[in-house]
Order: C-alpha cells, then structure tokens, then sequence
C-alpha cells in the first residue's frame, strides 16, 4: 500500500481565501485552504449542478481519466470517505499490471501483481464527489456564473488584494470581492499572464512542446465475458512511426469508456465506419475486437490538446504579493499521461507546507510555494515533454538529456515485457510514489547495460488477454 501523506496541524491567518475556477486544483486547493481562512471563496463560470454531469468548461471531462496512487492518496487523506464513495458508486479499483493489458512501444508488458492500483471513473463523477465533500464545509462558498475580470492590487501594486467579477446570473455590474489570498486555479486559458502585465509586471517566460493531440471518446456497456481476462486495456503507440493511441476504463454504470488518441494531428474521425477503422490500424488488434462486440451508448465526442504548456512564474524577479498560480494555470500536461490531477494535488500540499513554514506570513508563503512547485513540476514535465518529443514532428524545446531519457526508458520498457520486478519499480515512478531519479536503481540499470549489449528479440506472439507472454525465442 502506498505510504499516507503527512499532514501537520494547521492554524487560521486570514479573513479569506478566494480560488478562481473550480476545476480538480481548485477544488483541492480550496480545501487546503479552508483550515487556514475563515472563508474560501470559489469563482466558478459555469453553473455548478448536483449531479455527476459534464460540465462546458471541462471539455476533457468526457474522456478517459485516471488518478496516479500519489494523487489518489493525497486526494482520499484530504477527503475522508472518498474512496469508498467512488466504490459504493462503481469506480473499479485496476491493479497497472495484474489488471490491464497494457500493450507500449510493440510489446504486452508482463502481468504480475504490482500493488500500484488506481481507481477509474468518469472525470465528472470524481469531481462531483469531491465538490459535494468539500461543500460541506461550512466555511467554503461556491460562486457560479461568474466572470473574474482583473485582479485588485494595492496602491503600490506590490499586492494582489482582491478581484473584480461580473456575475452573469445577476445585475450587469462588477462588483469588487477583496481576499487575503487570490489563487488562480482557472487552467491552461488563465489570465494572469496578462493581468500581471496591466499591474506592470512581465509576463512569465513559457515552455511549449506542440503536439497537437486528438481524443475521440464513446461510452459502451461493459462485457462480462472480459472481465477475468482483464479490467483495462491501454494500447501505445511506438513513435516516430506510430501516432495511435486507444484506451479503455471500467467507469460507474457498468459501462466502459474508450478514448482514441492520436498524435501530431492523425486524430480519429466521428462517423461510425471511420471510428472503428481508425481503431482497427491501431499497434494491437484488442481493442478494435471489442469495438465490433460491445453496445455502444453515447455518440462520439471529441476534444484537441495543442500543446504542453508550462508558464515559468518562479524565474519572475518580480511578483507580487498575495497571489498563488497552481494546476494547469501553471502547467498543462498532455492528458495522455494522466499527470494533471495528480501534480495539481502535489502542488496543493507543497501550498500547505508553505503556508505551516512561513508563521502567518501570507506573502512569503505564496513566495515561497512559487519556487518550490517549480521543483514539484519539473520531473512530470520532463517526462510527458520528453515522451511528446519522440515525434519529429512535434515542436519545443527538448530538455536537457531528452535523447538520452528516451533511449533509456525505451530499453526499460523492452524489458518490463519481461521482468515482473522492473515493471514494478517502473509503475511506482511513474505513479510518483517513488522520484525519478530511482529508475536508475541498479536492478533496473544493470539490464538495460546486459539488454543493450547483447539484444533479444521480445515479440509477442500471443495477445495478452490470454495472461501470458510468449517471447520468440522461447518458442525455438
């Protein structure tokens, strides 16, 4: 089982916090902070209903999700009972390797049981579990359909005091609502940037890694007779040659959701014959097969991701005062790599953290978490931005020692087809619950150097719904 997350004693140092956007950072974020203000103030642009439905200003919502263990961790220590109530609703608990057929650059990595599980479900019905729990405090308060339209400063502007918003559901006026804290939690189409730019500030130097990525979603009804092969199924492409990517969750209502995922523009059509033939070129056959089996229940949705962003608010040598950036407002992850929710909930705890070390003193914990949420963000960025790079045809910058991770995470993966203990030292990194630097561990370094100098062939000859591996050289 993965280790709790320690959380120290907390104590009130401020009237209140208000947390712009109440997507899964600002809802978490937001129940940091309410054992530290007397109010938390939630602005929101869309209508919050009580109910699990998609919400507009989600439009990822409607495709596959999952919560790295960190960030499911993090999340249940912050929201007692969520766990179970995601269960009692029909979330499946999928052990990464016992549990899903996960076929990655050509091979069927190995099925043993890894103790790295995560919990699947639809986006909107985790964030209507999260937003009712954390409704229920009784010092935090929803505002929806309202607009924030520029922050409050000081007469200096060396502070953020406030902001101006414009609620839509009321009189056509703006109305000024003051904090001791304003955290910008609005994602990727945040304003701050600008914003900073009316107080005279910079803007932040920004990261961009291009890689124009297509989902292309639908909901089925679950099979029974799947359920003893395996629970998920997730199908990668092996860049630079290959660009289609297909998944499928067990989500609530017994049904399954099946994402489509192409990189560099190569995305999958809408019309039923060009859905299905576009899955049917992907690197293994499974999930096509299911396809022509299962009911199909909704109609196909679709959503693009342009590019990794990440906006550098810690090499600001000036920054003002009562102001917290966090979750995609401060960087955007490419989906495919389902490190968002969980880096939004590092990010809510390292603000935490800042706010216990700095004895009251607003300003220099907001200081402090920008420099230190640059440390949290840097491992993640540079393995979604590395992975992106694979393709020639995506664009940016490549992070020092990119070639070189590439390489060395393409022969671990070789060997995760394989080695049931690699695999699990490689599942705990990337469900953060180990740092990076770990994947150097001997036990995996060592034979990646014998795999490298003295190469096998590893093929599969078998599908791995049939819960085995059958390498070529094992058939002479």
């Amino acid at each position: 089982m993965p280790k709790k997350e320690s959380f120290p004693a907390t104590k009130r140092l401020g009237q209140q916090a208000i947390v712009i956007g109440s997507s899964m950072a600002g809802l978490i974020t937001a129940k940091v902070l309410s054992e530290y203000f007397d109010r938390v103030t939630i602005l929101e642009r869309d209508q919050l209903e009580d109910s699990a439905e998609p919400r507009q200003g989600v439009p990822q919502g409607r495709h596959v999700h999952g919560i790295l263990t960190r960030g499911h961790t993090i999340m249940s220590e912050l929201f007692p009972g969520l766990t179970d109530g995601l269960v009692e609703g029909g979330a499946s608990l999928v052990d990464m390797s016992k549990d899903l057929a996960w076929h990655h650059r050509g091979l069927w990595k190995r099925r043993v049981d890894s103790g790295v599980a995560i919990y699947t479900q639809t986006r909107p019905f985790l964030e209507w579990h999260i937003r009712q729990q954390l409704l229920g405090c009784k010092n935090v308060n929803p505002i929806s359909e309202c607009d924030v339209k520029s922050f409050m400063t000081d007469a200096e502007k060396r502070r953020v005091v406030g902001v101006v918003i414009h609620r839509r559901n009321g009189e056509a006026h703006e109305e000024e609502l003051t904090g001791d804290l304003v955290v910008d939690a609005s994602g990727r189409g945040s304003q701050t940037p600008r914003w900073l730019e009316d107080m005279g500030y910079d803007k932040p130097e920004e990261s961009v890694i291009k890689v124009n990525v297509g989902y292309a979603s639908r909901l089925y009804r679950r099979l029974p007779s799947h359920q003893k092969r395996w629970k998920a199924l997730m199908l990668y492409p092996t860049p630079p040659q290959g660009n289609r990517m297909g998944m499928l969750f067990p989500v609530e209502g017994n049904r399954w959701i099946v994402s489509l995922i192409g990189w560099v523009g190569d995305h999958a059509p809408v019309d039923e014959e060009g859905y299905l033939e576009w899955a049917r070129n992907l690197e293994a056959p499974d999930l096509y097969n299911l396809m022509l089996e299962a009911e199909p229940l909704t109609p196909i949705v679709t959503h693009k991701f342009p590019s990794n962003l990440r906006r550098h608010y810690e090499r600001m040598r000036r920054f003002p005062g009562g102001l917290v950036v966090i979750g995609d407002a401060i960087c955007s992850f490419n989906p495919s790599y389902g490190q968002g929710m969980t880096t939004a909930s590092l990010g809510a705890i390292t603000l935490r953290r800042c706010l216990d070390e700095c004895e009251g003193n607003i300003d220099l914990a907001a200081q402090r978490f920008r420099k230190k949420v640059a440390k949290v963000l840097r491992a993640p960025w540079m393995m979604a931005a590395g992975e992106d790079l694979s393709w020639p045809a995506a664009e940016g910058t490549r992070p020092f020692g990119t070639k070189f991770m590439n390489w060395y995470l393409r022969k671990v993966h070789e060997l995760t087809a394989r080695d049931g203990e690699i695999l699990v030292r490689f599942l705990r990194v990337m469900n953060m619950l180990k740092p990076p630097y770990t994947i150097f561990h001997p036990r995996i370094l060592f034979p990646v150097i014998a795999h490298t100098l003295v190469p096998k062939r590893l093929q599969y000859t078998e599908s791995s719904v049939q819960g085995r591996v059958v390498l070529n050289n094992e058939k002479k």
